[in-house]
């Protein structure tokens, strides 16, 4: 009658319990697996990041054709040779007698007009082993400074005025226009999905215009044609850029930039002008 009722058997009871004990075994592994899978999910997410790159830049080169002669501090030097009464005690080998005039302006100095950046961006990827001999070094390559300024005014500003006053005003000297060709690499330490936006702007940090010493000798006067113009800065950028968390960097990232920068900049100094009055 025992087979009738399997359950009764000897072992049994046992039997069914350690089932029912591995089932709710089971049921916990499969929960702790789940949790650890939502766990490393939610480890993994994205971020904004960002970073500040100074890339600097100068430019040294001729500038000519001005649009109006500028002036500049002379020395105006008379002498006169002469001869003193002789004297036995000792020789005369020479005798002068100079008058020495210098003569000062007003600062000759720069502005920036405007500036245009052209930009090339290309995010790479290297594997960290090839990284080192594969990024490509910084670089910066100029030109010369065009003039690009009429000199219309100048023609009228020769016309007789029968009716003017004279007045000190900022003038302008000539407007000169460059290209500055500027290769900048920025390597990223992070896995970067992206870049977000670049925000950036042309800080100038010195500039100075370079002409020879202007000397009248009698009335031999030297007209300066022209001189040298010196332009330093920098392009600040804020890059923002998108990196993925909590998972390992295995490469190395770099944004190559290839950019040209375009200057346009203005030379002004303070001169007497005839201002008709009507």
């Amino acid at each position: 009658m025992m087979m009738n009722k399997p359950w009764r058997g000897k072992g049994m009871g046992h039997k069914i319990y350690k089932i029912k004990e591995l089932n709710i075994h089971d049921n916990l592994s499969q929960k702790v697996k789940k949790e650890e899978k939502l766990i490393s999910k939610s480890a993994i997410g994205s971020s904004v990041r960002s970073m500040i790159v100074k890339t600097p830049f100068s430019i040294i080169s001729e500038v000519c054709n001005f649009r109006r002669i500028p002036n500049i501090n002379e020395k105006n030097q008379e002498e006169f040779v002469f001869r003193n009464e002789e004297n036995k005690s000792r020789r005369e080998l020479e005798a002068k007698l100079l008058n020495t005039v210098y003569n000062y302006y007003g600062e000759i100095y720069c502005r920036l007009v405007s500036s245009n950046l052209h930009e090339k961006r290309v995010l790479l990827e290297y594997p960290t082993q090839k990284a080192m001999g594969t990024i490509e070094d910084d670089g910066i390559e100029t030109a010369l400074w065009v003039p690009i300024h009429s000199v219309e005014l100048d023609k009228k500003s020769k016309v007789e005025l029968n009716n003017y006053i004279i007045a000190k005003l900022p003038v302008e000297i000539g407007k000169y226009k460059t290209e500055i060709s500027i290769r900048e690499n920025v390597v990223f330490r992070e896995k970067v999905m992206g870049i977000k936006e670049v925000s950036q702007d042309i800080v100038l940090t010195k500039n100075e215009i370079l002409l020879p010493q202007k000397i009248k000798t009698g009335q031999n006067l030297v007209i300066v044609e022209n001189g040298s113009l010196f332009i330093e800065g920098y392009i600040l950028q804020c890059i923002e850029y998108i990196i993925e968390e909590g998972t390992f960097c295995e490469n190395v990232y770099q944004l190559m930039q290839s950019i040209v920068l375009e200057l346009v900049v203005q030379i002004l100094q303070e001169q007497e002008v005839r201002v008709e009055i009507t």
